[in-house]
């Protein structure tokens, strides 16, 4: 049995998951960019495929893209239409791994540098091999099209090594049946139950021995490596309040900071939150404060930036407000 649990301070996952969402809006026609403004993300932020966003708002940026297209199957199609590249170092180790079974505990580890608090399982212990997928906070609910991406993502993974006629045993998982379950038919063609323990691929045995032609052992080594620098490089912060102090600096230039959505990222309620960070002598308002005094005192070194530009750059209205806010900082620190 290989388990791993990609556990991280805050619910996490790279912008580059919300590829396949944008071009399917786009592809509809729908309002794209109002969706996205409506979970705290834009175009310009998403441009960056290793910015890190909160996996509770991809999770529900998800669900919600469903509803508008009127497609409840949105993340079973867009799973068997990935780019590899989406998955970042993951999907790209296990393109290159020798054999099955290398690739899906290989992909498990590596996926700890796409997305954390996530729970993934390559079981060997009974007759039947099982792949798992879940979410590891219950409060990230509902999540049918992540779950439903996931399998279907993890299924075309497969017959891209193993040919487009393999199937699984059987697939199960952990949201109720829809009315239409002719998707599943469709994309797995096995039979899928629902209301499972878990989201899961059951698996031959003789699956994992096989070995597969587009095995890579020196792009495999690189992209492990790759994969464990990007989990180094952005581990996160243990306290509430360095926490918050990352997610504020990543943040700062794209949305207005509100101490209940942050709350949100951080898997915490808006009272414990607080509470928190009164315990470590601080609150949001404070960090929020320290951290845009910090970025102007670096942005204001570089000449070429107008003040207009500092000031967007730390998420105020214009230079007046910038203005004000260094006036303030100064006499405070008479």
């Amino acid at each position: 049995m290989k388990k791993v649990t990609l556990n991280g301070s805050f619910p996490m996952v790279r912008a580059a998951v919300m590829g396949p969402v944008v071009r399917a809006l786009d592809a509809s026609g729908a309002q794209c960019d109002t969706l996205l403004e409506e979970f705290g993300m834009s175009r310009k932020l998403l441009s960056n495929p290793y910015e890190i966003l909160p996996l509770t708002r991809y999770v529900a940026a998800f669900e919600r893209a469903a509803e508008v297209l009127g497609e409840s199957a949105l993340g079973l199609r867009l799973g068997s239409e990935l780019q590899l590249t989406e998955l970042g170092p993951a999907g790209l180790v296990f393109l290159s791994s020798p054999t099955l079974n290398a690739a899906m505990r290989k992909f498990v580890l590596a996926l700890a540098s796409w997305q954390n608090t996530t729970t993934c399982e390559l079981l060997r212990d009974d007759e039947w091999p099982i792949w798992t997928y879940q979410i590891a906070s219950p409060q990230i609910w509902p999540r049918r099209q992540d779950a439903e991406y996931s399998l279907s993502t993890m299924c075309h993974m497969v017959r891209l090594v193993r040919g487009a006629a393999w199937n699984p045993v059987e697939v199960h998982f952990e949201h109720a049946a829809p009315a239409d379950l002719k998707p599943y038919a469709r994309i797995f063609r096995v039979p899928v139950r629902f209301q499972q323990p878990f989201n899961g691929l059951i698996l031959r045995p003789q699956d994992l021995d096989a070995s597969l032609k587009s095995a890579d052992t020196q792009m495999a080594r690189m992209m492990e490596r790759h994969a464990t620098d990007l989990i180094a490089r952005d581990a996160m912060p243990h306290s509430i309040a360095e926490q918050v102090r990352d997610l504020v600096t990543r943040r700062l230039a794209h949305e207005k900071l509100i101490v209940a959505d942050i709350a949100k990222d951080l898997g915490l309620s808006h009272r414990s939150l607080q509470r928190h960070l009164a315990q470590e002598g601080t609150s949001v308002r404070q960090i929020v404060r320290e951290e845009r005094q910090r970025s102007v005192e670096g942005l204001l070194e570089r000449e070429e930036l107008t003040n207009a530009a500092i000031a967007r750059a730390v998420g105020y209205a214009d230079a007046t407000v910038l203005w004000r806010a260094t006036r303030s900082w100064k006499k405070n620190s008479a």
